[in-house]
């Protein structure tokens, strides 16, 4: 039987609607214990878009009211009679208004969060991890050490195919029949937009940059109150200033910006200071540098590293310094 006959059928069954043919097909495939981790993946499904309780928070606030209204005030002694001729407030009056102010607050605030995590899944890898996710639509992502991609839980809706990056990956985008857009955003001022294929995005603490390998994209971001977009084509490398502003640099090696993918890292002329930066962002180690003229020099070439103490490694016997290590601190000085 196709899959997805079978999941609707135990969907049905576990909804308690399904017919007794469709029951006795749920059951027989539940006694098979290939089914077992199949299951369990359509469950969570089942019972993320059915949940069995849903809080009627409007009933609630009103029982909360109701019940800080009916609440017997503290006895007249107990009230500081200079404090409250000074305000015009009792403390069990402020007391009652803080209560319900913190429970309103307090409300919206797990609506809103449980509406997050209900709505959108997030993927996220840790330090020296890399994985790859293939999306509903076809699109293929490599997602980068360090770094969290959120999309739909439950599918892309509307004309708009939206995920939100923190870190960097590579995304290969598939093309649709009612050629819905794709949009990958980074913050609420920065957001690249599919207009074709395979592209990188870099979205760190130190910066953002897009790098374009096959097809174009557009760039939207804010400059101060200005809204700008900035077209983009293969062999461009798009950086977000802090100024708010976008530099483009035409034909750069766009296949070394994801050499990451293969555990390899490539340096033009990159600074120890660069380096640094990069061991701490993909691998989590807090790399300091002795001083600024140790900071400023650069190496090229490309490596192939698993981990930040390889990578170091080769990188100081060619610059001729000493590394020391305490823990996940690194020392770098002069040999």
């Amino acid at each position: 039987m196709e899959a997805p006959i079978l999941k609707h059928i135990l969907f049905e069954y576990l909804s308690g609607r399904a017919n007794p043919l469709e029951r006795q097909l749920a059951e027989d495939w539940l006694k098979d214990a290939e089914n077992t981790d199949t299951f369990h993946q359509w469950l969570y499904e089942w019972e993320t878009r059915s949940p069995q309780f849903i809080p009627d928070q409007e009933q609630a606030m009103m029982r909360l009211l109701s019940r800080i209204n009916n609440e017997e005030p503290k006895p007249e002694a107990d009230i500081n009679e200079d404090d409250q001729a000074g305000s015009g407030w009792s403390p069990f009056q402020l007391r009652k208004y803080w209560l319900i102010a913190a429970s309103i607050l307090l409300l919206v605030c797990c609506s809103w969060f449980s509406r997050d995590v209900i709505q959108y899944k997030t993927f996220e890898t840790g330090y020296g991890q890399t994985t790859k996710l293939y999306l509903e639509d076809g699109s293929r992502v490599a997602l980068n050490a360090n770094s969290r991609l959120k999309i739909p839980r439950f599918g892309f809706f509307g004309d708009v195919r939206t995920v939100s990056l923190d870190g960097e990956a590579e995304f290969s985008v598939s093309h649709t029949i009612d050629h819905k857009r794709f949009v990958v955003r980074t913050s609420d001022t920065f957001q690249v937009e599919v207009l074709g294929t395979q592209f990188s995005v870099f979205a760190r603490p130190r910066g953002t940059k897009v790098a374009l390998s096959h097809g174009k994209i557009r760039i939207d971001y804010s400059q101060g109150e200005k809204h700008q977009h900035l077209l983009m084509k293969p062999g461009d490398l798009a950086t977000l200033q802090k100024t708010g502003a976008v530099q483009l640099v035409n034909d750069v090696d766009t296949k070394s910006l994801s050499a990451w993918k293969e555990q390899r890292f490539v340096f033009n002329a990159t600074s120890l200071l660069e380096i640094s930066n990069l061991i701490q962002e993909n691998f989590g180690k807090k790399v300091r540098i002795a001083n600024d003229k140790i900071a400023r020099r650069t190496i090229t070439g490309n490596f192939k590293t698993q981990n930040a103490e390889e990578l170091l490694r080769t990188v100081s016997e060619v610059l001729d310094l000493e590394i020391e290590t305490a823990g996940d601190s690194i020392l770098i000085t002069d040999n």
